[in-house]
């Protein structure tokens, strides 16, 4: 706030400047009809208003990947299948998942706490639902595990590996383990070993 040509009016004592202003506004500095004492002093109040504002960045890559995707299979902690496809959404990866079966397992068994997923040469695993698949976004960061089986007794290989990778498996390998966070996200992913 700007005070400019500011007088007081000579026939009142007011202490402060806040004082001296409201009483020259309110009274005119007349002192009332009849008064000799000549015009009111001019008062000149200049506000000047102050706005903030902030502008919110417009959406990037890395913030619609930490967003929460749509998933059709929230609530699972695991699951078990192959991969039929990844897609794009909006920067983030889904995996078009077909859901498959452990023999003498109840899925939500599966779903619960997941499966032991080991060197073997049987086939302990398959598939109920062909025509039926999910969509499962990938969460950032998740951790893609390749493991591979040299032989039947012999320990087996594992290395870091990518969605994309998972997704060309082999026919033998193609068959993972899924874990997946609160929002029915990929948080981590296994293939199955056989040999």
């Amino acid at each position: 706030m700007t005070l400019i040509g500011f007088m007081p009016c000579p026939h009142r004592a007011v202490n402060g400047l806040a004082l001296a202003l409201a009483a020259t506004v309110l009274s005119g500095c007349g002192g009332g009809a009849g008064s000799s004492e000549g015009q009111a002093a001019v008062v000149t109040v200049t506000v000047t208003p102050t706005v903030t504002a902030t502008v919110a960045p417009p959406p990037t890559t890395a913030t619609r990947k930490a967003g929460i995707a749509k998933s059709d299979v929230t609530g699972r902690g695991f699951d078990l299948g192959t991969i039929v496809s990844v897609v794009d959404r909006d920067g983030l990866p889904v995996i078009v998942f077909d859901r498959w079966t452990v023999r003498g397992v109840e899925d939500a068994a599966v779903a619960d706490r997941g499966v032991s997923m080991g060197v073997h040469s049987d086939a302990p695993y398959q598939n109920l639902n062909s025509k039926i698949t999910y969509r499962i976004p990938v969460a950032e960061g998740a951790r893609f595990t390749y493991r591979h089986c040299v032989a039947v007794g012999q320990p087996l290989t594992q290395k870091s590996s990518t969605v994309e990778d998972f997704a060309r498996l082999p026919d033998k390998e193609q068959v993972i383990l899924l874990t997946l966070n609160q929002h029915g996200q990929v948080f981590s992913a296994q293939n199955d070993p056989a040999c």
